[in-house]
């Protein structure tokens, strides 16, 4: 219920209004894009338990891309086990170019945000991943015409 109001809501604010207006549905709108993510992590034997931290080094960001998105991306492209703050930035910015590219970003967002851990950034980014795909998997699960 809460995933379909934000859907209906311009993606500008929606997580400014979230934080200020309902902070109480922030878990349940957590959970439900933590439940997105794995699900589309699954077939890469990967898993999400903390929005919060997971996403920081850009590492499952860039993979859950690449999934969602159809996007290869060598190995050389990215750190695939950063180890230093300015490696995190390096694949936080790949990452949020890539969805710049597709027209994903709706909000700007600061890549040191995200590898500092700031929530309503990351779920920003995420959640223009969840809108895309789930309002596409909603719309390919509607009947098309009359079955006359």
């Amino acid at each position: 219920m809460v995933m379909r109001c934000l859907l209906d809501l311009s993606a500008e604010d929606i997580f400014d209004e979230l934080f200020r207006l309902a902070p109480e549905k922030v878990n349940t709108v957590k959970e439900a894009i933590v439940n997105f993510v794995n699900q589309n992590l699954d077939g890469l034997g990967l898993s999400v338990q903390n929005l919060d931290t997971q996403f920081a080094d850009g590492v499952f960001l860039l993979l859950l891309i690449g999934q969602l998105e159809g996007f290869f991306l060598h190995l050389k492209e990215f750190y695939l086990t950063p180890t230093s703050p300015a490696e995190m930035l390096h694949n936080v910015t790949r990452a949020l170019e890539l969805l710049k590219d597709e027209g994903l970003l709706d909000y700007p967002i600061n890549p040191e945000d995200i590898v500092n851990k700031d929530a309503k950034s990351t779920l920003r980014v995420l959640y223009s991943l969840f809108r895309k795909h789930k309002l596409q998997e909603s719309t390919d699960s509607m009947p098309r015409g009359s079955p006359n």
